[in-house]
């Protein structure tokens, strides 16, 4: 909300100085004048809420400037200074509509507290007029969304456009709306549309109500509840949701198509504001003015179906019958595949197969389908001329007024260059760029699963932490080129003595740190650091001199020496740390003063010989 706007008018400026400094602050703006006339062409000219005058002053006097004023505005607040003694002046004032009055000098608290109770009048009115003109602006949005939306035939469009508009009109900064992948068995909702006024907001494409702990927003969705508060009423992972979306309240609104819960529509305030129970209502008006243009979509995507209109889409489609045997495809699928129609009536999808994906992916995929009706996601194909190609397919089980599957439909398009291109950024985002492995970043994100997969059954996670001991004699001998071949011989060893759902990542400059989750026994654990420190076996030629690597090691793990990321990964270098104070070139578990070392009785490090080492 805006500043409140303070003009003060007194020929004598230790006054209006005086006054200034009493009043301004966060919420207030003030401006002085020091006569009649100035002040008169300054109020014309600006905009203001209060307006505190001097009653006597040269050439124009606080009342002529007060009567002016008053023609031109009867609702502003005003306040002079008199000294009480005439009062025919009194009774002109009040008589051209001052609210307060005040005498010299100034007693500071009766003046603050009167001018605090004009500003709360002030900004209560302000309050009342806004929410006012927001609910005459949502009453028009939704009159003319009635109108428009219901009617048009492009209903996307048409709702992104009015969507727009209310959002506007509800003096909010973003408005989304989710619609249910399976509205039998609600698990997942995709996004239909989002705007944002915040450019870095963050919408995701999908929300998983149970992974992402949204369990109780979709109970009471789906029992036609609103769900309406602060950012700081919702818990963790639901604040972390608006927090994306860059907003402090949330109004959540379900959406109902012909008696089913088919979604909701979400607006969302950068500012802590709700809205009023009006204001609520009318949005819930919206709500089910969208379900009933939900309703007359479907009935048009049903027609175009039937009438074979999937021929002028740039995505794949190809409809079988129940026993997935093709009976149509369209020109797109031509296109992408090479196949023809020719080529594949009555025939069974599986021709496109790459023999990539294994029985257990189209098992599950099957298994989906038959219970919810519907899969989305990526696969890998192969085109008549034996390229293989990625692309993002949908399967819809057509069903007749029965429940009873009649027909399935496959939906794809071709994402092969768009998936390379985002792998390849994904792969630089977590990888190091010369050895490939994990790294700080993927490292923790693999740990925390590694920490989280252990703690629901019960079992152990181990972290090494791993430091050359002779990299820099190589770099300062033989070069940059060779402390690179020593570092990437070390990446290929690490890799090839740990499990591949083990990680190994390269942690900086000549260090590594090694994730092994599933852990049961201790030996376990002793049996891989073994296999590092025999890296020193494993030669690697520089300038015809063959060279040798040399390892020191330490060991934390889940649960004993932590729960959290952090604390195994730097209990983890401790020990390192200890494994190089006793000589190098072994591995060292971590130990508690309190407790025995798991390998060999050492004490643990003091702080100072621990800083020393650093």
């Amino acid at each position: 909300m805006n500043k409140l706007r303070i003009l003060i008018v007194d020929d004598d400026k230790i006054t209006t100085n005086i006054l200034a400094n009493m009043l301004e602050n966060e919420q207030r703006h003030v401006v002085t004048c020091n006569s009649g006339s100035e002040a008169l062409a300054t109020y014309y000219n600006q905009v203001f809420d209060i307006i505190l005058s001097d009653i006597n002053m040269p050439q124009m006097s606080g009342l002529e400037l007060i009567k002016k004023i008053r023609k031109h505005d009867k609702k502003i607040k005003i306040a002079i200074f008199t000294n009480f003694d005439n009062k025919q002046h009194m009774l002109t004032a009040i008589e051209y509509g001052v609210n307060q009055f005040f005498s010299k000098p100034f007693q500071k608290e009766h003046f603050l507290d009167v001018i605090n109770n004009l500003s709360n009048e002030i900004l209560a009115l302000r309050t009342t007029e806004n929410e006012l003109n927001r609910q005459q602006n949502i009453l028009h949005a939704i009159k003319e969304m009635s109108e428009k939306l219901l009617q048009h035939d492009d209903w996307n469009e048409t709702l992104h456009q009015q969507m727009k508009m209310l959002k506007d009109a509800a003096d909010a900064s973003s408005i989304f709306i989710f619609d249910n992948i399976n509205t039998k068995n609600p698990i997942m909702a995709q996004r239909h549309l989002s705007i944002n006024d915040n450019y870095e907001a963050f919408t995701p494409n999908t929300l998983h109500y149970r992974e992402l702990n949204l369990q109780d927003w979709k109970d009471r969705l789906s029992d036609n509840e609103c769900i309406h508060g602060f950012i700081d009423d919702f818990n963790k992972e639901q604040q972390s949701l608006l927090n994306a979306y860059k907003i402090k309240a949330l109004l959540m609104l379900p959406i109902f198509a012909n008696g089913t819960w088919w979604g909701f529509m979400g607006i969302g305030t950068h500012q802590r504001k709700l809205f009023d129970q009006s204001s609520l209502e009318m949005l819930q008006t919206v709500a089910r003015i969208i379900g009933s243009a939900v309703n007359n979509h479907r009935n048009l995507r049903n027609y175009e179906i039937r009438s074979a209109m999937f021929e002028h889409t740039v995505d794949g489609i190809v409809l079988t019958s129940v026993k997935n045997g093709i009976i149509n495809v369209n020109k797109a699928f031509t296109n992408i595949t090479g196949f023809t129609k020719d080529d594949v009536l009555g025939k069974d999808p599986k021709l496109l197969k790459s023999s990539i994906h294994d029985k257990l992916f189209y098992s599950q995929m099957w298994e989906q389908i038959n219970n919810e009706g519907y899969w989305q996601g990526e696969i890998k194909n192969r085109r008549k001329n034996g390229e293989t190609y990625i692309e993002w397919l949908s399967i819809t089980a057509i069903k007749d007024v029965k429940g009873t599957v009649q027909n399935y439909m496959g939906i794809f398009s071709d994402v092969t260059a768009h998936r390379s291109s985002e792998l390849e950024y994904a792969h630089l985002a977590t990888h190091d760029s010369l050895t490939g492995l994990a790294n700080r970043v993927l490292l923790e994100d693999r740990l925390c699963q590694a920490l989280n997969h252990a703690k629901r059954y019960n079992k152990s996670v181990a972290v090494i932490f791993c430091d050359l001991d002779n990299f820099k004699p190589i770099n300062d001998t033989y070069g940059h080129m060779a402390g690179d071949l020593a570092l990437k011989t070390c990446s290929d060893y690490f890799c090839s003595v740990v499990r591949a759902e083990d990680t190994v990542s390269r942690y900086g400059g000549d260090e590594f740190v090694i994730i092994l989750g599933d852990i049961e026994e201790t030996d376990e654990i002793t049996s891989v650091a073994e296999k590092i420190l025999n890296i020193i076996n494993v030669p690697f030629d520089i300038n015809e001199n063959k060279l040798s690597l040399q390892m020191s090691a330490g060991i934390s793990y889940y649960p004993r020496d932590g729960d959290n990321t952090i604390e195994l990964v730097q209990k983890a270098d401790q020990a390192m740390y200890q494994a190089k104070k006793e000589g190098k070139n072994r591995f060292f578990y971590y130990s508690e003063p309190s407790q025995e070392s798991l390998n060999l009785n050492i004490p643990i490090m003091s702080v100072e010989t621990y800083a020393s080492i650093l």
